[in-house]
């Protein structure tokens, strides 16, 4: 809505085609409201440590609330916001709405 009154098109979100299997992709790829299942993080050893201890591990299943400027994360019922940088290093596998 602010890019109309801004005079500039609203970016558009990709919808892969029905039938298409998703492969892994970086969790800064997803989009707002999709579910993902984390497949490793390549990020430092205390980055990592520090997201396992917050319950961000390798198979747990995240929901991005917001994907902005980073990320909001919905990971075992709490809220976890990371930078773009650290989405970009985790992997996942997209499951869908």
């Amino acid at each position: 809505m602010i890019a109309r009154w801004l005079g500039r098109k609203a970016p558009k979100e990709e919808v892969p085609a029905r039938g298409t299997r998703c492969t892994a992709c970086p969790l800064a790829a997803c989009v707002r409201g999709s579910r993902a299942a984390v497949l490793r993080m390549e990020c430092e050893g205390t980055e990592a440590c520090r997201l396992r201890n917050l319950g961000l591990y390798e198979g747990a299943c995240v929901r991005v609330l917001d994907a902005q400027d980073g990320l909001v994360l919905e990971v075992r019922g709490s809220r976890l916001a990371v930078g773009a940088a650290l989405g970009a290093a985790i992997t996942v596998l997209p499951l869908g709405a």
